[in-house]
């Protein structure tokens, strides 16, 4: 959260926030803690996240249609 006061561009009052947040993503079953990497730099958190086939299903290549 950042508050500012400002008088004729001229700042008399210039506030910010910082503390512990926490935010969570769904990423999948397929996908472990050990297969994420992180990286905070500069006040940019990077997640770097490897793509993954997810289980393929098997099928016959039929469709049913029920009337």
């Amino acid at each position: 959260e950042e508050k500012k006061e400002e008088e004729a561009g001229i700042y008399l009052r210039q506030e910010r926030y910082a503390g512990s947040m926490r935010r969570t993503f769904y990423v999948g079953d397929h996908m472990t803690p050990n297969d994420v990497q992180a990286k905070y730099e500069d006040g940019v958190l990077t997640l770097t996240l490897p793509r993954k086939e997810a289980p393929q299903v098997e099928h016959d290549g039929r469709i049913a249609i029920e009337g």
